[in-house]
């Protein structure tokens, strides 16, 4: 009797640390889905904000899914022709890019690297230097909050180097620290790398001094 009685202990202490990691493994799946629907939240904000960057002749999809050729904006302002092509305020998206960094900021635990979730896009280096992920992240939420600072000045050549110094952020973070497969770039790679002909400029200045994408 006392054999069984053991012996429903053990089966008992089994089946709950079993419950128990289960728990923990759909908690770790979950952090994964909330910081990926969230970096696809901010992609899509920022693929958007490059319409106040573009150059005559430049291609950007509308909020309706159609595609339109930038041309002479004359005397329109880039805020406002921006408001005309998606049908929001430019600020209102980079407000919405700036809380979705702070809101996931913490979402890179230990358990959730590649080991203990499978289809995380993150690379492993993130948890072997945290301490270089941490920076270039902070890179990304001060740019993001100079961008927003940006609009209250209302200066077109301040925002829309703000915007360059987000999307070079976003790009330099993501090329040291996320898996881009070839499917990955074409649908996310102007926007995460920050590779728009206006903001060349800006990159020969990060390249001088990379302390100046948070200026």
């Amino acid at each position: 009797m006392q054999n069984l009685i053991k012996f429903l202990f053990i089966f008992f202490i089994y089946l709950l640390s079993m419950n128990l990691s289960f728990a923990q493994d759909a908690d770790n799946t979950n952090i994964v889905d909330v910081r990926q629907a969230a970096m696809q939240a901010m992609w899509a904000r920022l693929d958007r904000l490059s319409t106040l960057i573009a150059q005559p002749g430049d291609i950007v999809t509308s909020s309706d899914g159609s595609t339109i050729v930038i041309g002479d904006q004359n005397n329109t302002k880039p805020t406002e022709y921006y408001a005309l092509v998606h049908g929001r305020e430019a600020k209102q998206d980079a407000l919405e890019i700036s809380n979705l960094l702070s809101q996931v900021e913490n979402f890179w635990k230990d358990n959730t690297s590649i080991y203990h979730v499978k289809y995380t896009n993150a690379e492993t280096l993130i948890w072997l230097i945290p301490e270089a992920f941490k920076r270039y992240y902070t890179d990304a939420v001060i740019a993001s909050e100079n961008l927003n600072k940006s609009f209250v000045s209302e200066e077109t050549t301040k925002i829309q180097r703000s915007v360059c110094m987000l999307a070079l952020s976003c790009g330099r973070c993501h090329g040291g620290f996320r898996k881009v497969r070839f499917d990955n770039l074409r649908k996310e790679g102007r926007g995460w790398t920050g590779n728009y002909e206006s903001c060349w400029i800006y990159r020969n200045e990060i390249t001088v001094d990379a302390s100046s994408i948070r200026n």
